[in-house]
């Protein structure tokens, strides 16, 4: 519904239809045949997967399949974090070495912090381990703190990346965030420069801190090996993202100046509306949640809105209610 998109289709899921999804993409590509095809989720994944199929001169700037899979391991992801020297939290080899709660228990593979769960005590660890037995799952200790989002661009020998924390997350806990703010956070940017240098990524993601200033401990705790939802604050900031990515990926080079403006805010208008009504539905709405979700003074742009092309949000909204009547899940 947006003025700025040029045409549309509609294709089956990646993750449960994965052959017919590729079967429609190739068909796309073979009509539109256009130079470049840009993932912008987990999508990534399953089309770097039957890469071989597409037109060996159709530019898809990610890594290959094996890295990606692994990245997006959070169990892997973590364990190459800690050998290459970027601080990360104790993860325990069972629930025996538990020995203070609350804890984190997640599966290794998952986004918006669906499938991340806090038990406080060890029958409700118990119960979680039963609940995803037929998954690979991994426990580690909580961090206290806010959530850090480094974006990352790395290609070749180039390199930059930008900083952004949670001002107000979707889900308790962290995961998806609905407002953020630039920041400078040089420390992170180098642990995540440090990450994937070691594993020697390629392309665009984004890598998770936590940072507790209060106790001076920073953790790692993930890679989105993708766009990440934050994307319009650094683009917004001065960082555009998908263009640095698009240029490297055609020429091979960017010699464009980026400059980060520090303090840019942005919001997701929706993400808060969504966020209202799943602290409403669980009976732990604060006063000072309403407040700041309703606020729209102090920021520099929103994710979903924008006074020339306001049918977009509308579109958003569409999509989302569609989710929420299928699934009945605020978080789709």
């Amino acid at each position: 519904m947006s003025k700025f998109c040029a045409g549309a289709f509609t294709y089956p899921d990646p993750f449960t239809e994965e052959r017919a999804f590729i079967d429609v993409l190739l068909s796309k590509v073979e009509e539109l045949k256009p130079k470049m095809l840009l993932p912008t989720h987990d999508e990534s994944v399953v089309i770097m997967r039957h890469r071989d199929e597409f037109p060996k001169e159709l530019i898809i700037p990610y890594s290959s399949v094996d890295l990606l899979l692994s990245i997006a391991n959070k169990a892997w992801a973590t364990k190459k974090a800690f050998e290459c020297g970027v601080p990360t939290p104790r993860v325990f080899a069972d629930a025996t070495e538990v020995d203070k709660f609350p804890c984190v228990f997640k599966t290794v593979i998952g986004n918006s912090a669906k499938t991340v769960f806090f038990p406080k005590t060890a029958e409700e660890l118990q119960g979680l381990i039963r609940r995803f037995a037929g998954e690979e799952t991994f426990i580690e200790e909580r961090i206290s703190g806010t959530d850090y989002s480094v974006d990352c661009v790395r290609w070749g020998a180039f390199f930059q990346s930008s900083t952004y924390h949670a001002l107000v997350t979707k889900t308790e806990g962290g995961g998806t965030t609905t407002q953020r703010e630039i920041v400078s956070a040089p420390a992170l940017e180098r642990y995540a420069k440090m990450l994937l240098d070691y594993v020697d990524f390629k392309g665009v993601c984004g890598l998770d801190f936590r940072w507790d200033k209060e106790h001076g401990r920073i953790a790692f705790i993930e890679v989105n090996a993708r766009f990440t939802g934050g994307l319009a604050t650094p683009i917004v900031a001065g960082f555009d993202i998908p263009w640095v990515l698009y240029s490297l990926a055609m020429t091979g080079q960017f010699g464009e100046p980026i400059d980060i403006s520090i303090g840019t805010k942005t919001k997701w208008i929706l993400g808060d509306v969504i966020t209202l009504v799943g602290r409403l539905m669980s009976l732990k709405l604060k006063r000072s949640e309403i407040k700041q979700a309703l606020s729209f003074k102090g920021f520099d742009a929103f994710d979903d809105y924008r006074k020339d092309d306001r049918r977009a949000i509308w579109g958003e909204m569409t999509y989302y209610w569609g989710k929420l009547i299928k699934n009945g899940k605020l978080n789709p």
